[in-house]
């Protein structure tokens, strides 16, 4: 993994200090992830134009902890648990891990998954999954038909798999942009 260097008082590589003050839609997810973490995310903090990170933010929260999901919470985790593997963002790494935890996937299986997915005896299902998110991660421009014939084979319907696209999108985007400014694991 690639080394992020500590710098007192800024939370990833750009030397923008972290706002003394936020916006009340930025407020709220603050507060919502001390609840739920206990602290708040380093990705919280960054000075996201007006609005820019609220919206982002729902969407990552609609798609992955919504109550209408269509695919169970443990698969949505395993999909951006593989995705920042690949793309070795570290704070999502801990993040998915901790959450595929919190949705009962054995910590031995998690640590498997972590280091190395295909070798983590996973059911059809969760490997087909894992696989998709791998391979739409490291081989984008090759995606074709055969793809989605795949999940379906493993017994993803249509609303599943586009579910599985979007959230296979969100996190490269996501790991793209903490990568590219060095973003520090949370404390």
């Amino acid at each position: 993994m690639k080394k992020r260097s500590a710098s007192a008082g800024r939370i990833s590589w750009l030397r923008l200090p972290v706002p003394k003050s936020f916006a009340a839609d930025v407020r709220a997810l603050h507060q919502e992830s001390v609840q739920r973490l206990g602290y708040v995310r380093n990705f919280l903090k960054l000075p996201f134009g007006p609005g820019r990170l609220a919206l982002y933010q729902r969407f990552l929260d609609r798609l992955m902890r919504s109550d209408d999901a269509c695919l169970p919470g443990i698969e949505r985790e395993l999909l951006a648990l593989v995705v920042s593997v690949e793309n070795r963002c570290e704070p999502c790494v801990n993040a998915h891990a901790a959450a595929l935890r919190k949705h009962g996937m054995d910590s031995v299986k998690v640590d498997e998954v972590t280091i190395s997915w295909r070798r983590a005896g996973l059911s059809l299902r969760h490997r087909a999954l894992a696989e998709f998110a791998w391979k739409l991660t490291v081989r984008p421009a090759e995606a074709d038909e055969t793809w989605i014939g795949a999940l379906r084979s493993a017994g993803l319907d249509e609303k599943q798999i586009f579910e599985a696209v979007q959230i296979v999108g969100i996190y490269n985007s996501n790991n793209r942009i903490n990568n590219v400014i060095g973003l520090h694991l949370d404390r």
